[in-house]
């Protein structure tokens, strides 16, 4: 459970940080090179330089999924700027949170066998309501470009399902590895966007870069370690649920945003779903 909270309270720093940089870094994707090679280096630290490929059992999984998990990481982030552009902020963040939560259980589920007592069952229902009642608003009209939205919905979906793949398919040992070759992966990606869109990279660009880059390497790596210790059937759902009550406070206290009345409704819904996950 420690490991969880560090994952949720590391994961909302990577949206505050995010949210921070809005109208301060210019760059998107330099920004996110920074991020990424910021991630990269903390892997590289930690698994030692002189052990960017290991020969021990399982080496070659571990770095083909960590590769196809960097692609996973840049092509949700650029699916969620073109969902944000073509169907709006709104039903983008509702897609890509549900993604991140419902491709995952499906994966525990089907893949690997883990079953959810009746209370995690009914306590997953409850986060997937929450998360639609808390980013729901009505005016915003219908999508625009549906395709869109459910290539997003796979996209994060898989990318978060892939820690669990890991930790059943890769070796244990080789987590800083797998860190390490998902986010090389994500870099080179973004400097071949960098050079194709022509971007001219700043320091401020790289300053917030480097704020997102350290909570999101902890947060991959916390995860990894949440997923040793507890059933994926508890994690992704408190992860996902649990980190958007982090933000909210966080909205409230940082930027002064002032929530309506369902998304409290929501945030409360969100702790009954929690209890429930946490359940026998």
């Amino acid at each position: 459970m420690f490991f969880l909270i560090l994952t949720i309270l590391t994961s909302a720093m990577i949206s505050i940080a995010m949210r921070y940089s809005e109208g301060r870094s210019t760059g998107k994707y330099s920004m996110l090179a920074s991020n990424y090679i910021t991630c990269m280096l903390l892997s590289g630290f930690s698994m030692g330089w002189g052990n960017i490929y290991p020969t021990v059992e399982r080496a070659d999984i571990t770095l083909g999924l960590g590769i196809i998990n960097g692609v996973f990481y840049l092509l949700g982030l650029v699916l969620m700027q073109s969902n944000i552009k073509n169907n709006g902020v709104v039903l983008s963040s509702v897609f890509s949170r549900l993604g991140g939560l419902m491709v995952p259980l499906a994966v525990a589920i089907c893949l690997f066998g883990e079953m959810p007592t009746l209370a995690q069952a009914i306590g997953s229902f409850v986060a997937i309501f929450s998360i639609i009642l808390i980013n729901y608003d009505n005016n915003k009209g219908e999508a625009n470009a549906k395709w869109l939205l459910l290539l997003l919905f796979l996209s994060d979906g898989c990318a978060t399902a892939m820690a669990k793949v890991f930790g059943e398919l890769g070796n244990s040992q080789l987590k800083s590895n797998y860190l390490f070759y998902t986010f090389t992966t994500a870099f080179l990606l973004c400097i071949v966007f960098i050079l194709r869109n022509k971007e001219k990279p700043t320091m401020a660009d790289a300053f917030f870069g480097v704020l997102i880059g350290v909570p999101n390497f902890f947060a991959s790596r916390f995860l990894l370690k949440a997923l040793e210790n507890l059933p994926a059937v508890i994690v992704y759902p408190t992860r996902g649920v649990g980190g958007i009550v982090v933000i909210s406070l966080a909205g409230i206290l940082l930027f002064r945003e002032r929530l309506k009345k369902r998304q409290w409704i929501a945030i409360g819904s969100i702790l009954i779903a929690v209890i429930l996950l946490n359940l026998n």
